[in-house]
């Protein structure tokens, strides 16, 4: 059996322990600013101006600790949320939660090699189809992150985090002076207090910052970092790194917002139907309105957004499903796992299983794709609360040491992150099949 990783906690304190521990919180942003942001966060700016920002961030700010539960538990114990699920609720509970996850995760993973196939064939002319362009990006995709593993994802994604951080506030600094900063504009689609905004917000903040399962997959990425190391970083930095990326998606989801506000409400123009029309719409506009300069910027911004979530997934979505096929097949009695993830062969059949249904899914169901991806959405933001109670359970269950678990606020916050879903969902419910 493998010997545990030694524990960082009780290492003197050093600046070089939180430079060691970056790199998970990185990947979450580059997983988290994609559709969300891109699409979302800038259609909501399109048709509301600045009158959902404060939604959008609050949100943001309220499910901080479903996400956190994850870079937390694996600090504590060494181990994924997979695997708390496991020791926690049992592995029923773990491979429901696989089979209700492996059709969407395609589904998820298609619509973002679409839309970063559309940005691509903007930005280089490519006189390829959409589906063409995304299979090959899948497929490169596929071969970096199998072949490079943890260390190259890691290295890639901080160059590609950089590029779309300096790129979005460039963009969003040209489109400042367009906005209009009334709190709600009168001009928004529809009145605060209604039903058509109810469902928008629905939309947009159950993806904010993210899908909850992201919380998992960050867990994941911290596993391998510390395996990759040799030893488990300590919760303060754990938290450090998981921050910075928190909170840099929160600012470049703000920033997405006023680049909408700015560039396509202030002139009062409809956002085009789908994802790459949307994003192709938006790049277009700065072009016309700023200058060719500004659309080669939100180009490369949009286009590097989207090409680190389609990178982030190819790697974290098989991964999740190797680490739930780990914990459904290890016999009961044995507790800790000794089948690696990365790079084993249940990683590369999940691997090329969920890349192979999503290039058919861009082959033979585009015609569909904007249904599917509702379904996509609405299904994710459905099951945020029981994500949400899963984290919240699982980092204060038995697997935790009394000592070590959640403060009573961070509990409280978790608690009111729940319930806030939990209504959304039932408001959602009740404004599209009741009222």
């Amino acid at each position: 059996m493998n010997q545990p990783l030694s524990s960082a906690a009780s290492a003197r304190f050093v600046p070089a322990k939180y430079l060691a521990a970056l790199g998970p919180g990185f990947l979450f942003a580059g997983a988290a600013i994609g559709t969300s942001h891109v699409v979302q966060a800038t259609r909501a700016g399109a048709e509301y101006g600045i009158g959902l920002l404060g939604f959008i961030l609050l949100a943001i700010l309220i499910k901080y600790p479903t996400f956190f539960f994850g870079p937390f538990y694996v600090s504590v114990t060494g181990k994924s949320l997979i695997e708390g699920y496991r020791q926690t609720f049992g592995k029923h509970v773990v491979a429901l939660f696989a089979l209700v996850q492996l059709p969407m995760l395609a589904i998820i993973i298609a619509a973002i090699a679409i839309t970063t196939a559309g940005l691509a064939g903007t930005l280089l002319s490519l006189d390829l189809s959409a589906p063409a362009i995304a299979t090959v990006l899948i497929t490169g995709g596929c071969l970096l992150t199998y072949t490079g593993g943890y260390r190259m994802l890691d290295w890639v994604n901080k160059v590609f985090i950089v590029i779309l951080t300096l790129t979005t506030l460039l963009a969003t600094l040209a489109a400042w002076p367009m906005v209009d900063w009334s709190l709600y504009p009168a001009t928004a689609a529809s009145p605060l207090y209604s039903a058509a905004t109810l469902v928008t917000l629905v939309a947009v903040l159950g993806l904010m910052p993210s899908d909850i399962t992201l919380a998992i997959l960050n867990s994941l990425w911290s596993e391998a970092r510390n395996k990759t190391r040799g030893e488990r970083c300590d919760t303060e930095a754990e938290k450090l790194d998981f921050d910075i990326g928190y909170i840099g998606a929160a600012i470049l989801a703000a920033c997405f917002v006023i680049m909408g506000a700015g560039v396509m409400h202030s002139q009062g123009i409809t956002p085009a139907d789908g994802a790459v029309g949307f994003a192709s719409q938006v790049v277009g506009l700065y072009t016309s309105t700023l200058g060719e300069w500004s659309g080669v910027v939100v180009g490369i911004s949009a286009f590097t957004v989207m090409l680190t979530t389609l990178l982030t997934v190819l790697d974290g979505f098989p991964r999740m499903m190797t680490a739930a096929y780990h914990a459904i097949t290890r016999p009961d009695g044995i507790e800790e796992e000794t089948r690696r993830v990365e790079g084993s062969h249940a990683y590369l059949v999940a691997m090329l299983g969920l890349s192979l249904l999503a290039i058919l899914i861009l082959f033979t169901l585009m015609g569909s794709f904007r249904l599917f991806m509702d379904f996509v959405m609405v299904s994710a933001f459905l099951l945020s609360p029981i994500l949400a109670a899963l984290n919240h359970f699982t980092a204060n269950g038995t697997s935790v040491p009394l000592e070590q678990r959640p403060s009573r606020l961070i509990n409280a916050w978790s608690l009111l992150a729940i319930a806030t879903l939990v209504l959304l969902s039932l408001g959602y419910l009740y404004v599209r099949f009741i009222h």
